[in-house]
């Protein structure tokens, strides 16, 4: 209660100093800003600045798809979640973490880890919920990535953008509230304190039930930054953003797995609404950011970006674990059991990085360069902290008997045993290289070089209180990462390209000999075509792809079912796939969004007892389809606005892969695809606007698995409404 009352009154703070300023003298120093007037206008992100591009090249001259979501498509969809925004990028689809712990994605048939995701450029831990309702936009550079950023998984990466400071008075307040008793005061002001000084304050506090019984959640978010105009080509942002999570670990329904043959299905006889934890369960995330990013305009043709950032992440973890639901077929037991497990932990990462990117323009003779010279660093400090739990007499819960699914079960007193410590340090230099030949044809080489080191783990022992390193856990990878582009670009509304891009992902882990593994290269095709259409208005960007990641590891199968924690050789995973994105304003009061994808992505070259080659990854959709359209009458009924958004993801397989030679028919669960459905409607008056919105109209029962250690049912029908009144 305490931090829910510092974080209103930091709320009403905020509103108090936006009151007292609304009369300033509005700034008239021209300044670099991070609102793009342009793509909020048109909706096509074709148009549109990128800062995740690191360079000043626009992005019909970026041979790569780009997606972005802006502000006013968060907030007309009122997403609650990164996840509800992410929606509307295809081709990047949610996948589930183990306890539904925090919003997890994929892309190109790849997983997204702490590699994959950035705020404002500087890579933030990916495990949490972040907050929306202080995000500019979200840009999404699909594929492979590592010329600009070093070891970055292959799918893509996430860059969340927040709202700056702005030197002239405005913001907003808002209430929004819904199903199972959930609700979410907000607040955004900003204006000037100075002729060159300019705030921005955001704030939420959100509680929220869930359709699961005991599941909850409750979170405080607080992002203050500043703007600073050095000079009238030189401006100084320094931004806080605070994040303070704690909600219901829920592992959801389960699988049933028959010991005899190994076969395993999802426990769809259990409501979707049945919780299987314990009344106690917690875990509770905390992450603290800052960063400060220096703009500087040379002149016309050269300018310089630096953006320097620390990052403090803890997740404190208790809880229930996996729900599987054991049975032996030839015992003639019938009756699924499943021995409640607890598991405790608790982990702390400290991160801090610097960039530096420089970008220029001149001519060599008849040819025109863009270039791009830029380097990056980071270190950080990731600890684990183990725990003894005091056992208790284990629950046993039968799928058959309702009556055995408590959920009380006294909380067991833990103490730490022991604490691994990993330092990483990763630095890289990078240099591209856009280069006009013709008016239309134009070239993309640029090159880095990374180097990674990962120090030996140190385990710290409570109980004799020495630390001793692990020997041969470390690793040190240096690598050159290369990509090279071909566009065609006749006019400012189209650009046909290919390219290639070489990069590598570090492997976590150990052999069975105990030595750390060695990185995995990846190989990455790519052609595609961007149009702009109906005036510039809508972008048509049409890409298809093929990635090769080389060497890759896995635990080794085990037909007793035993746990191993070392690691073997895996083989290749070949991904292929086409996406098509359709997105812009082609009336000022319509806004449209859709895409549709397809994806294959599949083991080769397999050892002998590795994975069945060809066949899909599990957790990885064929196909993902989206579509949104809001339209705002401009006369007849002045001020309402209508809308839909329909998300579509394909078929899937949960549990693993299936492995050559396994005594069991396969391993892998089926699950079907599902479409979901909102329908929103608003009302704007004067400075009042009202939204609701219906998600999951027909109420589709569906589930997201994470292998089969979380099946997590998706929301049901519900409700939200919105009230924000404009300053």
């Amino acid at each position: 209660m305490k931090k829910q009352l510092v974080t209103l009154g930091l709320l009403f703070t905020a509103v108090s100093l936006g009151a007292q300023l609304k009369n300033a003298e509005a700034d008239t120093i021209r300044i670099q800003t991070i609102e793009d007037v342009n793509l909020h206008k048109t909706g096509n992100p074709n148009k549109a600045r990128t800062l995740s591009t690191k360079s000043n090249l626009t992005v019909m001259e970026n041979p790569q798809p780009i997606a972005i979501v802006t502000h006013e498509v968060i907030e007309q969809q009122q997403a609650k979640q990164l996840s509800d925004v992410i929606k509307n990028v295809n081709g990047i689809y949610l996948t589930s973490a183990r306890g539904g712990s925090q919003d997890s994605f994929g892309g190109r048939g790849f997983t997204f880890g702490n590699d994959n995701i950035f705020k404002n450029g500087a890579k933030v831990n990916s495990g949490v919920f972040p907050e929306v309702s202080g995000l500019e936009r979200v840009e999404v550079l699909k594929g492979a990535n590592a010329m600009l950023y070093g070891n970055v998984g292959p799918g893509g990466i996430v860059n969340l953008i927040t709202k700056k400071p702005k030197f002239e008075f405005g913001g907003a307040v808002g209430f929004s509230a819904g199903s199972w008793n959930s609700y979410k005061p907000t607040v955004d002001i900003y204006g000037p304190l100075s002729k060159n000084i300019a705030f921005r304050v955001n704030g939420a506090y959100e509680y929220a039930e869930s359709f699961r019984g005991l599941v909850e959640s409750k979170k405080n978010y607080f992002n203050p930054s500043f703007a600073f105009n050095l000079s009238e080509n030189t401006q100084l942002i320094v931004e806080g953003d605070y994040l303070y999570h704690t909600f219901t670990p829920d592992f959801g329904i389960g699988s049933v797995v028959d010991n005899a043959t190994g076969i395993s299905r999802l426990a769809t006889e259990i409501d979707r609404e049945q919780f299987l934890g314990t009344n106690w369960q917690y875990q509770t995330n905390q992450q603290a950011t800052t960063d400060v990013i220096l703009n500087h305009k040379f002149n016309n043709n050269w300018s310089l970006n630096a953006v320097a950032a620390y990052q403090n992440y803890t997740k404190d973890y208790f809880s229930t674990e996996r729900v599987q639901w054991v049975y032996n077929s030839k015992n003639n037991n019938l009756n699924p059991s499943w021995t409640r497990p607890l598991g405790r932990n608790y982990t702390e990462q400290n991160y801090t990085s610097l960039q530096i990117n420089l970008n220029g323009e001149f001519n060599t003779g008849s040819l025109n360069h863009k270039v791009l010279f830029g380097t990056d660093g980071d270190i950080g400090q990731a600890d684990t902290y183990n725990y003894k739990i005091d056992a208790n007499t284990p629950v046993v819960l039968f799928l058959n008997d309702p009556s055995t699914w408590t959920n009380e079960s006294p909380m067991p007193n833990t103490s730490r045993t022991s604490r691994n410590r990993i330092k990483t340090k990763r630095y890289g230099f990078y240099a591209q290289d856009l280069i006009s030949l013709t008016k239309e044809f134009k070239v993309l080489a640029g090159i880095r070089w990374s180097s990674i080191q990962n120090d030996d783990t140190r385990v710290k022992n409570f109980a004799t209180n020495e630390t001793i390193p692990t020997a041969n856990s470390g690793t040190k990878e240096t690598a050159f990462s290369p990509k090279v582009g071909l566009i065609y670009n006749p006019n400012e509304n189209l650009s046909v390209f290919a390219t290639y891009t070489n990069s590598f992902v570090p492997n976590t882990g150990f052999d069975q000999e105990g030595f750390a593994l060695e990185a995995s290269t990846v190989d990455q095709y790519e052609i595609g075509i961007k149009k702009n259409l109906w005036n510039n208005a809508v972008a048509v960007n049409l890409t298809a792809y093929q990635i090769n990641n080389r060497d890759t590891y896995t635990a080794p199968y085990t037909q007793a079912g035993a746990v191993a924690l070392y690691r073997v050789y895996a083989g290749n995973i070949r991904s292929r796939g086409v996406e098509l994105d359709i997105t812009g304003n082609p009336l000022t009061n319509l806004s449209l969004i859709g895409g549709v994808s397809y994806n294959n992505a599949v083991y080769t070259k397999t050892p002998d007892n590795g994975f069945l080659e060809e066949q899909r990854l599990v957790r990885t959709p064929a196909v993902t389809a989206n579509a949104s359209a809001f339209y705002t009458f401009k006369s007849f009924a002045k001020g309402l606005k209508i809308g839909a958004t329909v998300f579509y993801t394909g078929d899937r397989k949960a549990g693993w892969n299936d492995v050559k030679n396994q005594p069991q028919v396969t391993r892998m669960i089926d699950v079907e695809g599902f479409t979901t459905v909102d329908f929103s409607l608003g009302y704007e008056w004067k400075k009042f606007m009202i939204q609701g919105k219906v998600g999951n109209l027909f109420d589709v029962v569906n589930y997201n698995v994470h292998e089969n250690y979380s099946v997590n049912p998706i929301t049901p029908r519900n409700y939200y409404f919105t009230l924000t009144y404009k300053l």
